[in-house]
């Protein structure tokens, strides 16, 4: 199969500015991947007619600078707010998609979240019925919106991106802040009888171990990027020097998958093995790669990160974002993170 069909299959389209930078370096806000599941099928990754659906959506950004303000704290992302549609899309083979028939109810797709600002986006719809679907000439959803931090979308500028109007569009209310037009495209089960299931990861190992802790499942959005000497204390001495320290020849990280993640599916007469395409992402020092492809029957892929030279006495926090993507509606996706020291002293990076 075409590692390239995970971009076509499943994909975000974000607004962003020409860069020299490389896409793994995560500098600004970023939408980075989404995650569909079925309400009463466990794993699955593409809805049939009627389905009731829950999609997640991963917004990463930099780390954030420690607060001036003791009581404020530090939060990667910053606060979120968003605005979303889910629609059937007209049966345009060319441009943007563009939405035909509006989906509703849509819980969670306006405004803030009510109880917990710290949210990230999650949206439920139900998938129009088979005869909807079909007088629309469409085999998926939409969902098309745009996410800001610390303030609104611009309703104005959404609806333009919806109508397929692109060109010259400030996504939030206020220009000044951060923000990304979001269109997901979710494809309709085609194969009920044998449905495609969300790849699983199963490990992450820094340098051959298991991922040191404290950040060995994911990072706090209240992490301040600075400072992260003091969630080191505590560790074991091993724990501790399983972080690299600045100046460090580059360590590798090796991301694995479940068994079960590469899926076989028919492709006429034709049986295919799924390949994940993994996305390596992080907002300090350098990686070997953007994107690995873990093909039949390896389950495992390595890459590699290299610090950065000098770190504060305080230590710098890194936030490594990996997300895996089986080309054909399926994703999942982990947060890890490696608080970087500078060396002693009386003692060189090893």
């Amino acid at each position: 199969m075409s590692r390239f069909l995970g971009l076509i299959a499943l994909f975000l389209v974000t607004a962003c500015s020409e860069s020299f930078l490389p896409a793994w370096a995560v500098t600004d806000l970023r939408t980075a991947a989404a995650l569909v599941e079925v309400e009463g099928k466990p794993g699955r990754a593409r809805p049939d007619p009627e389905d009731d659906i829950e999609v997640s959506i991963l917004v990463i950004d930099q780390g954030a600078p420690a607060s001036d303000v003791p009581e404020v704290p530090a939060l990667t992302p910053p606060l979120l707010q968003w605005t979303f549609i889910a629609c059937i899309p007209q049966p345009t083979l060319i441009g943007p998609p563009i939405c035909r028939d509006l989906i509703e109810p849509c819980d969670g797709c306006e405004g803030t979240p009510p109880a917990d600002p710290l949210a990230f986006p999650v949206l439920r719809f139900q998938v129009p019925s088979e005869a909807e679907l079909e007088a629309a000439e469409a085999n998926r959803v939409l969902l098309q919106g745009a996410i800001c931090a610390d303030g609104p979308p611009a309703s104005d500028a959404i609806l333009r991106f919806i109508l397929g109007e692109t060109d010259d569009l400030n996504p939030c209310e206020d220009p000044s802040h951060e923000g990304r037009f979001v269109t997901l495209d979710i494809p309709i089960e085609s194969t009920p009888d044998d449905p495609n299931l969300n790849p699983e990861i199963s490990t992450v190992f820094l340098n051959g171990r298991p991922w040191p802790p404290p950040y060995d499942q994911e990072v706090p959005r209240t992490a301040p990027r600075t400072g992260c000497r003091a969630a080191l204390d505590g560790l074991t001495d091993e724990q501790r020097a399983a972080h690299p320290l600045a100046g460090s020849p580059a360590s590798n990280i090796n991301l694995g998958v479940t068994q079960d993640s590469l899926q076989s599916y028919a492709v006429g007469d034709m049986t295919m093995t799924e390949e994940i395409q993994v996305s390596w992402l992080t907002d300090s020092g350098d990686l070997e790669r953007t994107f690995s492809f873990i093909t039949d029957p390896a389950r495992s892929v390595l890459t590699l990160w290299q610090p950065f030279a000098d770190a504060p006495e305080d230590g710098l926090l890194v936030r490594l974002t990996f997300v895996i993507r089986d080309g054909r509606g399926g994703t999942d996706w982990v947060e890890r993170g490696l608080c970087v020291l500078p060396p002693t002293p009386t003692e060189s990076p090893p």
